[in-house]
């Protein structure tokens, strides 16, 4: 046990010395979002850059031309090529922030720290996460490392209301969609 600590704390230093020999800065190159096909189970193309509207994705009615409501966000970072970034240096370590605005009120969906990035042999590192039911209202995703920082906004929006799964069949069976019954309402 003695032995491993020594070991693990050479280990870090060591990366974190090779990282700054190698100019070491890790910085944020792209931030990328794509939508979840429903019916085809494919991903759209980047949203970032589309000029798609972004408007009822959800519905069978969607400009994508088949429902989506969850979106894969990649984040793509720039280091040193063939090398891991530390996970205890503060530089190393990116910040995350994405805010979904609904009803004029911006509310935190995700915040979380990224750290040992593996860089492959042209300086990239990939990281991604998943948003569920997030199509109808504006996400702003912030990504911040060291002195880089990048921020996305996609403009979502819904006219209408996603139909409820199983709405239908709730209604056929007597009971109700909305689940306001016996609630005095």
């Amino acid at each position: 046990m003695h032995i491993l600590l020594p070991t693990a704390a050479l280990s870090i230093a060591l990366t974190g010395a090779a990282l700054a020999q190698q100019g070491g800065s890790v910085s944020i190159a792209e931030v990328k979002a794509q939508a979840f096909l429903e019916r085809s189970g494919r991903w759209s193309d980047d949203l970032a850059t589309t000029k798609t509207e972004l408007r009822n994705l959800p519905l069978p009615t969607s400009p994508l031309g088949e429902p989506a409501d969850a979106v894969l966000v990649t984040l793509v970072f720039q280091g040193p090529k063939n090398t891991q970034s530390s996970r205890a240096l503060a530089r190393d370590m990116a910040t995350l922030s994405v805010k979904q605005t609904k009803g004029g009120e911006s509310r935190p969906l995700v915040y979380r720290a990224l750290g040992g990035f593996h860089f492959n042999d042209a300086g990239q590192a990939y990281k991604a996460f998943m948003l569920d039911e997030a199509t109808c209202a504006p996400l702003e995703i912030e990504v911040k490392v060291g002195r880089s920082r990048k921020a996305q906004k996609l403009a979502f929006a819904c006219d209408e209301a996603k139909p409820e799964a199983g709405g239908a069949a709730k209604e056929a069976k007597g009971g109700q969609a909305g689940g306001s019954k016996g609630r005095g309402r």
